[in-house]
Parts: C-alpha cells; structure tokens; sequence
C-alpha cells in the first residue's frame, strides 16, 4: 500500500491534508446526509502524491479514548444483533461466497470520517470491525484513514485492531494482495482514485473488493449530468459495466433505526469481474457503452 501502516501518536498539528471525506462542510459530518445529496462547493482536491498527515487535535487524554472504545464496542454488538449483518453471515448467501473466492488477506476503512462525533460513522466502524474478525483469514490486517480523525480517535483505532497510516494518499493504494476497501459515502473522486490506482492489468483489478456508493448510480448520475463529479470519474463508470454489484439493503435489511439508515443506505458491494483480455485503458478512454 502507499501509506505507512505505522499508528498514529503524533503530538503536532497536522500538516496541511486535503479533507476528502463527503459531506463535511460547514460543521455537518459525512454520515449526516445521504451520499447522492448535491453540493454546490465541490470537494477539495485530493493529493497527488502522499502527504505526511498526523491528527490536527493532538490530544490523547486516556479517558476520552477509554470513552471511545467503549462506545465503539456498543456499536459492534449493535450491528452484529443487527438484521443487515445477520444476513451477510448466511452460509448460502453469494456474498460470502464471493467473499471466500477473494480471500481478501486486508481490510481498509477509508473515509470513516469522526467516529467519535458521528453515530452513523461509529456504526460503520463497527460493520468494518466484524467484517475483519468474521470474514477476513487470521493472518489480516485492518487499517483506516480519514483527514479529520483525532489522536485520541487513532488509539482507539488501534486498541479496535485498526493500524492508521501517516500518509495521505488521497485513496490512491495499489494493493499488494486481495483487498477489501470499506469506503462509506464517499466522493466519486475518491472511488476513482483507487481504482485508477490498481488499473494495470484485469488481475491487479480483481484483487480490490470495494464496499461503497453504488457505482450503477453514478452511472446513471453521469447519464444525467454530464458535467458533474459521476460524468469525471472515468475509472468507475468503466469498472461499472464489469463489476458484480449488490445492495447492502436489497432485501430490506436496514434495521429500523435512522441511524442506520445514515450509515448504510446506498451502500453496496463490488467485485470486479474482468477477463484477462480486457484492454483497461481503452474502457476508460472509450466511455460507458
């Protein structure tokens, strides 16, 4: 991956880090409004090449930290209690058999944005935090990332299993091995870059899994405005005609609770289904069909 795996502990304000999470302007949080919501400001450029990043609230007093796991482990069992996650665990299901046929050996949370202020984003910690304990071999690994997190947010991170990187790669991570990227509401921009970043070869392709936006949507967001952030990101219209693709919510399974609402709707999985013979570049240059 491009960025460090090392936690982090820095004690400095953070070096200047393009806020790429959605939503997050003018005091609302990400998980605040549903992910197809139009913004007449758009997002902030994403780094072109790593930054250095630590949390610009450096403060890591033990009980605010103490206070945050805790409240995350609530969380966790309230999602694994939860219809929507019961439903993932179905031995019959295509999911997990898809899941089973990545064999996906790391897990990363990219653009959780404050778990500590916002419910909805503690939920989608949680969902990512079983998804590496049930789902994932013994041998992974868990990261995530997100401009605004905190330190004390980081160490609760950690203590939840999770390693923070000390880089902002503005979600440009080619992976090394089978991966599956937990990218909750996040810009199109953001799903573009990663793809971008692993568009080599249909098997480097293949061993990104990513749980996010739908990417059909903004197909059809793109039909619509030609001119707007969807009609830019030229990689997921691309990966759309090719990916495996299936609603958290298809079968209604988000449990009566706004809070999961907020957290999960429009969520859904990708799998990248491309033969060996693809020309990739020319999907991107030649458009949707």
């Amino acid at each position: 991956m491009a960025a460090s795996a090392a936690t982090a502990t820095a004690t400095t304000p953070a070096a200047a880090a393009g806020d790429w999470t959605v939503v997050r302007r003018r005091g609302r949080r990400k998980s605040d409004a549903p992910p197809t919501a139009s913004h007449p400001d758009a997002p902030p450029p994403l780094p072109v090449t790593p930054i250095l990043w630590s949390p610009a609230d450096p403060s890591l007093d033990p009980a605010r930290v103490s206070r945050l796991v805790a409240r995350a482990h609530a969380a966790i069992s309230r999602v694994a209690a939860s219809r929507l996650y019961r439903r993932l665990l179905l031995p019959d299901s295509s999911l997990r058999s898809r899941l089973g046929l990545l064999g996906p050996a790391r897990l990363s949370l990219l653009g959780v944005g404050s778990f500590e202020s916002s419910p909805a984003a503690r939920l989608q910690l949680a969902l990512a935090a079983l998804l590496h304990r049930d789902f994932l071999t013994g041998a992974s690994s868990a990261d995530l990332f997100d401009p605004v997190l905190s330190a004390a947010e980081c160490a609760a991170a950690a203590a939840l299993g999770f390693s923070v990187p000390s880089l902002d790669d503005g979600c440009r991570r080619r992976v090394e091995e089978p991966t599956l990227f937990y990218m909750p509401h996040c810009e199109a921009s953001l799903y573009d870059a990663l793809l971008a970043a692993n568009w080599e070869s249909p098997a480097q392709l293949r061993r990104v899994c990513v749980l996010g936006n739908s990417f059909r949507r903004y197909a059809l967001q793109a039909e619509d405005n030609r001119s707007g952030p969807a009609a830019k990101a030229s990689h997921v219209l691309a990966a759309e005609r090719f990916a495996w693709e299936e609603r958290v919510d298809d079968a209604g399974d988000v449990d009566d609770d706004d809070w999961f609402a907020r957290a999960f709707n429009e969520t859904s999985w990708h799998f990248f289904e491309v033969d060996d013979g693809v020309d990739l570049a020319a999907a991107t240059a030649g458009g949707r069909r």
